[in-house]
């Protein structure tokens, strides 16, 4: 157990008192259910990219990065770099469509291109595919909190869902603008003060120049494989773009403009964390070739750090995972209400929505829990490509299809499409383990229905010609 100082102790309690404050003060924000949801409407620039940031930059992109770069070495920025090109896709080509239709989740703007009976299936795999995600966060988030107070893993997940929870049931989509805002600051100034810190350790270009030939394989893009890390890089691009959590700043957004700058500003710093969360878990190698590599970064933060910042950027590590964990509890939330509760209940009165919603969001809680009781560290990272599989399978070329073909697709397919792709994933997930994403089971199957969809609505455009 690391003897550690009261700077860094203090660094530590007087960031999370300065997060708390601004969460509090986002519940002021929340009069109504589109307040909850959406902001009102009303997020501008900096405040989307904020949520952006904040809502993906969690375990994955901090502890996973660092841990990965630790194992491997250079080839863990397929992750980040896979998010950043997400962002550029969202900016240029998907956030003027998402935010002009006014919509509140991706399933209404699915609904309103393909008609109604994608909803339930497009809304059921979303919600899955998140509810796993939060389980993963609070999976990661334990060894976290377990450093910052001894507690039993037990409590440590409890303790993590409370914060999840209580962090988002009162401000919404207002708590991921601000506190992510914040987020995004603090998270900044920790890994860049660090990933400079590891650059120097390393002995700056001549030590990393060293190190390139005393360890090339180190340095490869592709240490497990091209296909298994070109495949990972391909499965977070589809993935973000098919995850409501990290599509809701955009639809929360004032105007057009302030989604597309948004998304640009967040697809300009995933990657830096991504390259800084690198240098760190190669010095760390090179400086602790014994620790655990899932510790290399709140080790770093403990140990290479003055104690003031260290102290700020582990209780930002805590904030990370339970901001992404929100962010995803959020988006449940919302698909639940808006995109179920309301189309069977449409005349129900916001007051209702808006309880509605701070139910659904504890009730999520209690299910994260269980899935983290009933589950092993083992199997954190085949959740994760479940997750990212679910929520792909279901809604990447549909929504594809849905801004770059609009009116020339089939119906009738594009339902097929997000029904059978992702029970063509789950049914390789478990009857077909192997090393091959099982999101690359489930995308075949709706490529194919959507190209079925394609030729059939030309050959009745082209029947309607005729006659």
């Amino acid at each position: 157990m690391l003897s550690l100082s009261f700077a860094y102790y203090a660094g530590l309690v007087v960031t999370l008192i300065i997060v708390s404050i601004v969460g509090v003060l986002s519940f002021a924000k929340v009069k109504t259910s589109e307040d909850f949801n959406l902001g009102g409407r009303r997020l501008i620039l900096p405040g989307i990219t904020g949520a952006i940031v904040g809502s993906f930059a969690g375990g994955t992109v901090t502890i996973g990065t660092a841990q990965m770069a630790y194992q491997y070495g250079i080839g863990a920025i397929w992750f980040t770099f896979g998010a950043g090109i997400s962002c550029l896709v969202l900016s240029l080509f998907l956030a003027r469509p998402l935010r002009e239709k006014e919509v509140s989740t991706v399933t209404e703007y699915l609904v309103g291109e393909f008609g109604t009976p994608v909803r339930a299936w497009v809304a059921l795999f979303s919600v899955v595919g998140m509810l796993i995600q939060v389980a993963v966060q609070v999976m990661a988030a334990v060894p976290v909190l377990r450093g910052i107070i001894p507690v039993a893993p037990s409590m440590a997940a409890l303790l993590t869902v409370l914060l999840i929870t209580l962090y988002i049931i009162g401000g919404g989509v207002w708590s991921t603008s601000m506190v992510g805002l914040v987020k995004l600051m603090l998270l900044s100034a920790s890994l860049f003060t660090g990933g400079f810190v590891s650059f120097l350790a390393l002995g700056g270009l001549p030590g990393v120049s060293q190190l390139v030939s005393a360890s090339p394989e180190y340095f490869s893009l592709f240490p497990r494989g091209a296909a298994v890390d070109l495949g990972g890089f391909f499965s977070v691009i589809v993935g973000f773009i098919s995850t409501q959590a990290f599509l809701q700043p955009l639809f929360s957004s004032r105007d057009v403009r302030s989604a597309r700058l948004g998304a640009l500003g967040a697809s300009a710093i995933i990657p830096l964390y991504g390259l800084a969360g690198v240098a760190i878990g190669l010095m760390m190698k090179k400086v602790h070739p014994g620790i655990n590599s899932s510790d290399a970064l709140p080790y770093f933060f403990s140990t290479h750090l003055n104690p003031w910042l260290g102290g700020m950027a582990n209780a930002t590590l805590l904030i990370s995972l339970v901001l992404t964990g929100g962010a995803l509890t959020l988006g449940i939330s919302t698909v639940l209400t808006r995109d179920i509760y309301l189309t069977c209940k449409k005349d129900a009165p916001d007051r209702t929505l808006l309880w509605l919603n701070r139910i659904c969001v504890a009730g999520v809680g209690v299910v994260v829990l269980a899935l983290v009781f009933l589950s092993k560290d083992s199997l954190i990272l085949d959740w994760s490509y479940m997750s990212n599989a679910l929520r792909g399978a279901s809604v990447f070329l549909p929504l594809l299809g849905a801004v770059l073909l609009t009116g020339r697709i089939n119906r009738v397919w594009v339902s097929r499409a997000v029904c059978l792709a992702p029970l063509a994933t789950l049914l390789w997930a478990f009857l077909m383990p192997s090393r091959v994403h099982p999101l690359f089971a489930g995308l075949p199957v709706a490529l194919f229905c959507m190209i079925m969809g394609k030729s059939s609505r030309a050959r009745n455009s082209g029947t309607n010609l005729k006659v």
